[in-house]
């Protein structure tokens, strides 16, 4: 990968998005909240992508293997971990989507269902407004990267085998 592409990419992606190391604190902060009512979260989430005869014929015989995933990925957004292993795991999380062929369709519409979702979660658990707003918009921007970084890797394993340079992709996608 060419990585200080992808550098300069995420901090021009984190400045302009707002993102900081204080939406991480927030959200562990507010993991003891939380965190009861993700397995209900998955459950959903899990329920609409089998509702789409696409997905469930991507997910069939491996619904539970996948829900285990997911619960483990939802827990890992409130676990206060260093940006940079949340960079890492989300680069991971784009290579097995990768390999496993998901279209990206999935994952954008994963990660609408989860900012449509999580909002109203938040409402309910936390204790004023102010709380609710400020974990609001920091688990959305969290949502937002996760989903640029899981992006960035689809995208760049296609310059990866087609042999195309991130500047030229940059050029292509622009003009």
């Amino acid at each position: 990968m060419a990585e200080d592409y992808n550098d300069r990419s995420l901090s021009t992606y984190q400045t302009v998005s707002g993102f900081k190391a204080e939406d991480i604190t927030l959200l562990a902060k507010i993991a003891p909240f939380v965190e009861p009512y993700l397995p209900q979260m998955t459950d959903k989430f899990y329920a609409r992508l089998l509702s789409d005869p696409s997905a469930a014929a991507m997910l069939e015989g491996r619904v539970e293997a996948l829900k285990a995933t997911h619960l483990v990925w939802l827990k890992e957004l409130f676990s206060g971990q260093s940006e940079e292993t949340i960079v890492r795991r989300q680069e991971m999380i784009g290579q097995v989507h990768v390999k496993a062929r998901i279209p990206p369709v999935f994952l954008a519409a994963s990660m609408s269902f989860l900012r449509g979702t999580f909002p109203e979660l938040l409402a309910l658990v936390l204790a004023n407004k102010a709380e609710t707003v400020a974990a609001t918009a920091a688990l959305m921007r969290t949502l937002d990267m996760c989903q640029y970084l899981i992006d960035r890797t689809y995208l760049q394993c296609l310059m990866d085998n087609l042999g195309i340079k991130p500047a030229l992709l940059n050029r292509l996608m622009t003009t």
